[in-house]
């Protein structure tokens, strides 16, 4: 269930049997040259949508929330339509999010997130609300992190607009990925290295892997264990 489809006496009533809130966070940023700058978010509301259908198979609800669309991209921002939101204003705007859900009465919430420059402020902002309210058990979720193994047994890499990320837009989103420019290489720094054109450096073109083996039949198998395992968990059965 979408809580933005809901009036407010359907929430109300919802709110009587329904305990878990799944909130999906991205980013819009270069995802090379063959995917689109809304990869990081298509991804984890499909992601949800499964969760939520195969939660609904075991009997159990949740609820959906609206995406969070922009995200900490401080990398990835030397490249066109990469739109950066400061790391203390993401930690703010998400925990305010939080909070609310937490006020409604919901007693898990789910950050579903699929940007890695999301990470800390995302940590930051849980530990704020999970302090104010300690009733509430706040998860926060990184898809591609969390489920590495799995996703390694399906692509043979894994990394920013690569091979997994490639192969699960194939699976979603089919007609906005342009495999004839999808190339790219393994970039790897010895220590983490901030400086403003970084990027570029790990970065080429917005890629970080090679996505030119992704297909959608990787994509479909990546999203399948990638959701029933979350849901499994969701359900206490994982």
């Amino acid at each position: 269930m979408r809580i933005e489809e809901l009036t407010w006496p359907e929430f109300e009533e919802l709110k009587k049997h329904v305990d878990t809130v799944i909130l999906p966070i991205g980013s819009v940023e270069a995802h090379g040259r063959h995917l689109p700058l809304g990869t990081d978010v298509f991804a984890p509301l499909e992601i949800g949508k499964r969760v939520e259908e195969r939660l609904h198979g075991l009997g159990v609800e949740v609820l959906m929330a609206p995406p969070v669309w922009y995200g900490h991209t401080f990398v990835l921002d030397v490249y066109p339509g990469t739109i950066n939101v400061a790391s203390d204003a993401l930690k703010a705007y998400v925990r305010e999010i939080m909070r609310e859900f937490a006020a409604e009465g919901f007693r898990r919430i789910v950050l579903l997130n699929g940007h890695g420059g999301n990470h800390s402020p995302l940590v930051l902002a849980a530990e704020e609300v999970a302090e104010e309210f300690p009733e509430v058990e706040i998860w926060l979720i990184n898809w591609w992190i969390d489920f590495r193994e799995d996703i390694l047994s399906i692509c043979s890499s894994q990394g920013h607009a690569g091979q997994d990320e490639t192969s699960v837009m194939l699976a979603i989103r089919p007609e906005l990925v342009k495999m004839e420019n999808a190339r790219g290489e393994r970039r790897s720094s010895r220590v983490r290295v901030i400086r403003k054109d970084i990027g570029r450096e790990l970065f080429p073109d917005g890629v970080n892997d090679d996505p030119s083996l992704a297909t959608a039949e990787k994509g479909e198998a990546i999203l399948s264990v990638v959701s029933e395992k979350i849901a499994r968990l969701i359900a206490g059965e994982g």
